[in-house]
């Protein structure tokens, strides 16, 4: 499975939703999903954004790309997805969620490596720490 999100940073925050559905229900992660049949990964993750967060975005570039296999996405999950990550500002609205998260924050990298997620998103705050993006 082919999916794309955003890593939406605001002055050395990152934001991020807790998941309410598999895979990674209960954890920390970015905004994304699935790139649907004709969508490109970077209009996958400007929809995804908007659809979860409420956001329109201004796409700086590819972030990094993380690749989850069997064991970390749970039995009966997709048999590997590919996530292409795109390092974004706020452009418009305000955070809302939808159904498929439980709340949201923004939280520095220190902060986001202590929360509940995956070893890729630790890797990713990590990641951004290094960048010294404001």
């Amino acid at each position: 499975m082919l999916g794309a999100g955003t890593v939406v940073h605001r002055d050395g925050r990152l934001l991020v939703v807790k998941r309410a559905k598999d895979p990674h229900r209960g954890l920390w992660g970015f905004p994304g999903g699935r790139v649907e049949a004709g969508e490109t990964p970077m209009d996958a993750a400007l929809r995804e954004t908007m659809e979860e967060v409420g956001l329109e975005v201004e796409i700086e570039g590819i972030f990094d790309v993380v690749t989850y296999l069997p064991d970390e996405l749970g039995k009966g999950m997709w048999d590997q997805v590919v996530l292409v990550d795109y390092l974004a500002k706020p452009g418009g609205g305000r955070v809302r969620i939808n159904d498929e998260s439980t709340a949201f924050r923004w939280a520095l990298p220190s902060e986001l490596v202590r929360l509940d997620t995956t070893s890729q998103m630790k890797a990713c705050a990590m990641k951004f720490a290094d960048m010294k993006i404001r």
